[in-house]
């Protein structure tokens, strides 16, 4: 997206090549400013980096050379505008998902377990074979005493077994599956939209990891999608949820690194 150079290891390679003397480079080329960086900051610290090293950049379709005055003019205003676009773009796709929520259709992505996309009409689908699946875990959970760790023994004990979908090779219930059906408005006919964000988090001064985080708060919609359960039952499964102690988020700290993984 070029919204900054942490996501950019080549872009960075580049800088270092540059810095480096490597192959004798002249030029940077790029189509247009917007392929060369998003970010205003970004582009204008990358450029003059650049140029301490003799190299300069040139923009084939916005008809731009670093090398001229009025290429420098140029790079700082379109860089800026770059920018905005990019923001812009950002506020709109988001706003977009968020209409699709309210309108109660599906906003992407992979299908709830116990649900298929009807891609025609943009809306989820029973999959009956999986719904009951989905029954029985909250039937186990709120009516037999089980914890999430029981309910999954349970289901595996008696030979249920769970449908692989895209990359996924386990056919196993695990916890954490469980746990991700239990927590999920999604199954009372609810679009929930917002139950997630993505946060970076730095880990020392020069590392930074992106995790996502739930929100306490999220919209909640009415879908177009026919409910496998109850909210009665979905609703005596969250207060449980909330009593046995929805987990914490994890934090990454160095004391307990899994080097080998």
């Amino acid at each position: 997206s070029g919204k900054n150079l942490d996501g950019r290891p080549d872009f960075k390679r580049m800088l270092d090549d540059i810095q480096a003397g490597k192959d004798n480079v002249a030029f940077v080329l790029v189509f247009k400013l917007s392929r060369f960086g998003r970010n205003a900051a970004d582009v204008l610290s990358s450029l003059q980096f650049m140029q301490s090293y003799g190299v300069n950049l040139i923009c084939v379709d916005d008809g731009i050379d670093s090398s001229k005055d009025s290429g420098k003019l140029m790079i700082s205003v379109l860089s800026a505008v770059a920018e905005i676009e990019r923001d812009n773009i950002l506020v709109q796709t988001m706003e977009g998902r968020r209409q699709k929520a309210r309108e109660g259709k599906w906003n992407g992505g992979q299908a709830p377990y116990g649900y298929k996309i009807n891609k025609e009409e943009g809306i989820l689908e029973i999959d009956e074979e999986e719904a009951k699946i989905v029954r029985l875990i909250f039937d186990q959970y709120v009516y037999h005493q089980a914890g999430i760790h029981g309910v999954a023994k349970w289901l595996d004990d008696n030979g249920y077994r769970k449908t692989t979908r895209g990359n996924g090779k386990y056919t196993l219930f695990s916890a954490h599956t469980v746990k991700t059906i239990l927590d999920n408005p999604v199954y009372t006919g609810k679009i929930a939209y917002g139950r997630r964000r993505v946060e970076r988090v730095p880990i020392d001064d020069e590392t930074e990891i992106t995790r996502r985080i739930k929100n306490d708060e999220y919209g909640l919609y009415d879908g177009k999608h026919e409910a496998i359960i109850e909210q009665s039952l979905w609703d005596d499964a969250h207060r449980k949820r909330v009593a046995t102690g929805i987990g914490h988020e994890k934090t990454h700290s160095l004391d307990h690194e899994h080097i080998l993984s």
